[in-house]
């Protein structure tokens, strides 16, 4: 019978393969859109299962991580690092994902029109949210690694 510690490890695991490589995908796609406004309904279709899989991912890294905590991790200051960072996602998430997103998916232009200088503005403002939010949790990976 597996140990707790093991099942915590194994889900710390699953959830960071599918937060950051969704995370990646996700990014990699919207910059593909900034290259060809013709892959904008690719990306669009493809960005919400992608979404659901971060959040599952973002949720079974916090439920495993808490698991460590109530098991006795110590709390370090580079832990509270990490964990305020956790709280930043957890924080950005609901703002990509109900704020930016809709209004990005409403300016984008249809097949064949050129995009509007709005729309442009939201891309670039969505893909700095994006690059920031996959970037905080790369740099969650390195503190797990230094911890």
């Amino acid at each position: 019978m597996p140990s707790l510690p093991s099942l915590l490890s194994l889900a710390h695991l699953i959830g960071l393969a599918l937060g950051v490589g969704c995370a990646t995908a996700k990014l990699t796609l919207l910059l593909r859109c900034r290259a060809d406004y013709a892959f904008l309904p690719t990306f669009i279709a493809a960005s919400k299962p992608i979404t659901r899989l971060i959040i599952l991912g973002l949720g079974l890294l916090t439920l495993s991580g808490a698991g460590w905590l109530l098991l006795g991790y110590q709390f370090t200051p580079l832990l509270i690092v990490k964990l305020s960072f956790v709280g930043v996602l957890w924080v950005l998430g609901p703002i990509i994902d109900n704020v930016i997103e809709p209004k990005f998916r409403m300016l984008a232009p249809k097949p064949g029109e050129p995009a509007s200088p709005a729309f442009i503005r939201m891309q670039r403002r969505y893909l700095l949210i994006e690059v920031v939010a996959t970037g905080l949790l790369y740099l969650i990976i390195v503190i797990w690694m230094l911890l």
